[in-house]
């Protein structure tokens, strides 16, 4: 339920990640590695024709065909993709990990509070596939109305703002009119692979950290109802007990990246209208990415102010051998990390609007 695609990924069959049940050991696994093989032909041939150009205009002098806005955000959206493969192994292995720890019954359900948890995952379900499904064609459709409307004829080249993503191709087809509905086509595509890449990541990375943040509240909320002295008088059933709450130690490499690509210099109200909605869903992603940071630290912070309210001192030396072992485990607070670089909080937010 918290894996599920968004509509337009399964029409456009770019669903990255197809989970299904291992009838074997019922483990989750990956059905099909098609939409990663679709993906990357299509970024080989982005990529490779830009590339192409923007080596002619550095180095041969000719005239570049880059769209920067454009361009920017298409090697972020693909760096996130080059992640997604990357990194499919320990994806899969991780998210097999939170599904064995996913409470099955209702009541424990509730004690874990993974209502709250699947109603902020809902609520963030809901604006993505807003954003995708309206944001989305809109921004695909304006420059093909823009040519439709405002295109002088056969015999003029096709300008930048009646592409879609503008670049290079070989063979002059790009600026060609009668090639222009291809064109579009192909840039459809990519924007399609390009968009799936940001909605599997971010939905991925959503479900991970709130899953975590449940189980780390799930276990201060347990820290805190310990009664230290309860291990003097019944020892074994008094660790019997405390293991039935015990939840592993989860390691999750996140690696994110940010770029803010700012509008081009222009008064056409069109072109504004076509930026803005990307521009502004950047900005608010960033934000609630960083706010994500600020939450899991947060919650690992709350281990260790549970352990600071026990009164260690009246339980026996076993617990309190215990009680190092996790003081020692909740010192080193839980951070999101991005290549290692930076820490992913408010704090980066903060300076990223500040530049």
């Amino acid at each position: 339920e918290f894996l599920r695609p968004q509509m337009f990924q399964e029409v456009a069959q770019m669903v990255h990640f197809q989970w299904r049940r291992n009838p074997v050991d019922n483990s989750m696994v990956n059905a099909s590695m098609v939409p990663f093989c679709l993906s990357a032909l299509l970024n080989v041939l982005f990529f490779g024709c830009n590339g192409w150009d923007i080596i002619g205009h550095l180095c041969l002098g000719r005239p570049a065909n880059q769209n920067p806005p454009v361009l920017s955000i298409t090697i972020y959206f693909s760096i996130r993709g080059l992640m997604l493969f990357l990194k499919r192994k320990e994806i899969v292995e991780f998210v097999n990990d939170l599904d064995r720890e996913c409470p099955r019954d209702l009541v424990s359900q509730l004690d874990m509070q993974m209502d709250e948890t699947y109603r902020n995952f809902w609520q963030r379900y809901r604006f993505i596939r807003i954003y995708s499904h309206v944001g989305g064609p809109m921004f695909c459709v304006v420059p093909l109305a823009l040519f439709l409307l405002t295109h002088e004829g056969k015999d003029t080249p096709v300008a930048q703002h009646e592409q879609l993503l503008g670049g290079w191709l070989p063979f002059g087809v790009r600026k060609d009119p009668n090639f222009y509905l291809l064109v579009w086509f192909i840039d459809l595509m990519c924007t399609t692979c390009g968009v799936s890449f940001f909605i599997t990541f971010d939905n991925l990375f959503n479900v991970m950290q709130g899953h975590l943040v449940m189980h780390l509240g799930h276990l201060a909320r347990q820290f805190s109802s310990i009664d230290p002295r309860q291990s003097l008088t019944d020892e074994k059933r008094f660790f019997a007990d405390l293991r039935l709450f015990l939840v592993s130690n989860f390691v999750g490499a996140g690696s994110l990246c940010f770029y803010l690509f700012m509008l081009s210099e222009t008064s056409d109200v069109l072109i504004i209208a076509q930026y803005i909605l990307p521009t502004l869903v950047l900005v608010g992603f960033t934000f609630e990415i960083c706010l994500r940071g600020t939450q899991l630290e947060a919650a690992s912070e709350g281990l260790e102010s549970a352990l600071r309210s026990q009164e260690w001192y009246l339980g026996s030396s076993r617990y309190r051998k215990f009680y190092l072992l996790w003081t020692q485990y909740c010192q080193r607070t839980q951070k999101l990390g991005a290549f290692g670089l930076i820490q992913v909080n408010m704090v980066h937010f903060t300076e990223i609007m500040q530049l």
